[in-house]
């Protein structure tokens, strides 16, 4: 599990992602805490996140990598704390 802080259209936001948590004000998938972050993946989710001399990613709201994709292409990330990890495409891209 890990924190992601950062900012949506100049408001900031600070969500964990792993694990849900019903006690945090929003959750959706894996993601849980501030409703405009969670809001924004819950919209987003299905679409593609297309990145240079990387594999595209769909975002999937239960895929802990494929939402940090898609905070770091969509929000201004400012800070990720905790177990990162690597989508599978990614750990099988070329160098």
């Amino acid at each position: 599990m890990f924190e992601v802080h950062g900012y949506v259209n100049g408001v900031a936001y600070a969500v964990t992602v792993g694990h849900p948590r019903p006690e945090a004000l929003a959750t959706h998938g894996v993601v849980s805490g501030s409703p405009v972050a969670v809001s924004l993946i819950e919209a987003r989710e299905g679409q593609t996140v297309t990145r240079p001399r990387m594999m595209p990613v769909v975002v999937n709201a239960e895929d802990a990598a494929s939402v940090l994709v898609a905070l770091r292409a969509w929000t201004d990330v400012t800070k990720v704390v905790g177990d990162i990890p690597v989508p599978d495409a990614e750990a099988s891209s070329p160098a």
